[in-house]
């Protein structure tokens, strides 16, 4: 038997469309980030880009996140408030 409930698997689906949501560039930044547990430094050098298009792709992604999970238009502040 499965170790997570319905709920769960239907909520990280959710969440895996949503990922595969995100464009490729920013989904590559998105995942090296979370995934391989690059700092933003070196995903910008890793895709030649500077560090604060880093920043914005990652804002860009977790935008796509939430708008696919929560249904929500959020600000790009709202993420690091509850």
């Amino acid at each position: 038997m499965s170790r997570y409930t319905r709920a769960r698997r239907h909520l990280l689906r959710k969440y895996e469309r949503a990922v595969d949501r995100i464009d490729e560039e920013d989904r590559e930044i998105f995942l090296g980030h979370r995934v391989e547990e690059l700092n933003y430094r070196e995903l910008a050098e890793r895709h030649g880009v500077s560090v604060a298009e880093v920043e914005q792709a990652m804002i860009r992604s977790l935008r796509v996140i939430a708008q696919s999970v929560d249904g929500k238009n959020r600000r790009w502040w709202q993420f690091w408030r509850r």
